[in-house]
C-alpha cells in the first residue's frame, strides 16, 4: 500500500514538473537550436545583445515585437538572423524575450557564455 502510493506520488511530480517549463527555459532551448549551434555561425546570447546595443527590457521588447530584431541581426549573422526568423515564425517570440531580458540580468546559461 505505501509503496504504490509512492510511486502514485513519484510519477504526478514527474508529470507536472514536464509541463511546468518556464518560458526562459523555452526560450533558451530555442536560442540553442535554431541561433547558437549553427555550424561556424553561432552566436552566443550576451554577444548577441551586444551587438544589437540593447540594454534594456524596453528595447529588446520593440525590437522583437517591431520584428526588426531579423533585420538588425542579419546585418552582422545572416545565418542567426534566419534562426530568430524560425522562432519568430513558431510564435515563440515571448519565450525568446523572457530568455535574452534573464540574460540581460546575468543569469547566463553555461551553454551562451
Amino acid at each position: 500500500m505505501k509503496t504504490e502510493r509512492f510511486i502514485f506520488i513519484l510519477l504526478f511530480c514527474c508529470s507536472v514538473n514536464l509541463h511546468a517549463i518556464s518560458p526562459y527555459v523555452k526560450g533558451y532551448r530555442l536560442y540553442i537550436r535554431y541561433v547558437k549551434h549553427i555550424p561556424k555561425y553561432g552566436i552566443k546570447a550576451p554577444e548577441l545583445l551586444k551587438k544589437l546595443h540593447i540594454r534594456s527590457s524596453q528595447q529588446l521588447h520593440q525590437l522583437i515585437q517591431s520584428g526588426k530584431i531579423v533585420e538588425e541581426v542579419a546585418k552582422f549573422n545572416p545565418n542567426a538572423a534566419k534562426g530568430i526568423e524560425k522562432i519568430l515564425k513558431k510564435g515563440k517570440e515571448k519565450e525568446l524575450e523572457v530568455f535574452l531580458n534573464e540574460v540581460m540580468k546575468g543569469r547566463i546559461p553555461l551553454g551562451c557564455n
